[in-house]
């Protein structure tokens, strides 16, 4: 596979390849894109062979999730079944570093999931990944664009290493953010830290009062 490279310039022309990777992933194509802690590889989340190309890519374990990334709440709505307290956290700290665990729609298909009952909510705020979604149109299921075991890649070069030729677009931006991993937060049952991040458990519980 031929994988092509969009490196943003900053300029009117980023437009044009921002439009290109979104019609990628929109025909069910894999592309990787920064977000403000690390490079993701992501596909059109209601398209499960789609998603399950970025297993193959990655040599990911299928019973691995991944999660959507969105642009907005009402994105989120569409795909998931949100409480006040979801919301909450999605207000509070989105566009931002934030996994919030909601159970899914049946227009997220098995594989997005893992074949569980429930979806992870992603907000990038990285202004780059926030075009792209827009430009899309869909949500899209990523996960850090590495090969399984590697260390999530913070730039695009790294991301070249690991999947030229098993993905079809690179959106280079650069050098992303921390490189921390997003907080992934569950609700059901009572507040519970899956994923420590960015974002931290006191932050989370000084919203939820």
């Amino acid at each position: 596979m031929r994988t092509l490279v969009y490196k943003l310039r900053g300029d009117r022309t980023d437009k044009a390849r921002i439009e290109k990777c979104a019609a990628i992933i929109r025909s069910g194509g894999l592309v990787a894109f920064p977000t403000e802690t690390v490079y993701g590889l992501g596909a059109n989340a209601l398209d499960d062979a789609a998603c399950a190309k970025i297993f193959a890519a990655k040599n990911r374990p299928a019973e691995k999730p991944l999660l959507c990334h969105l642009c907005s709440i009402e994105q989120a709505e569409e795909i998931a079944y949100l409480t006040d307290d979801m919301r909450k956290l999605i207000k509070a700290f989105t566009p931002g570093p934030l996994t919030v665990i909601a159970p899914k729609r049946e227009v997220i298909g098995d594989t997005v999931c893992a074949g569980g009952a429930t979806v992870g909510l992603r907000f990038p705020s990285n202004k780059e990944a926030l075009d792209l979604l827009r430009e899309c149109g869909v949500p899209v299921a990523a996960t850090s664009a590495n090969i399984s075991s590697f260390p999530a890649p913070t730039n695009a070069e790294l991301v070249k290493e690991y999947l030229r030729g098993r993905i079809d677009a690179i959106l280079d931006c650069g050098v992303t953010g921390s490189g921390v991993a997003s907080t992934i937060v569950s609700l059901e049952g009572g507040l519970k830290i899956l994923r420590e991040g960015v974002i931290t458990e006191k932050q989370i519980r000084e919203v939820l009062l």
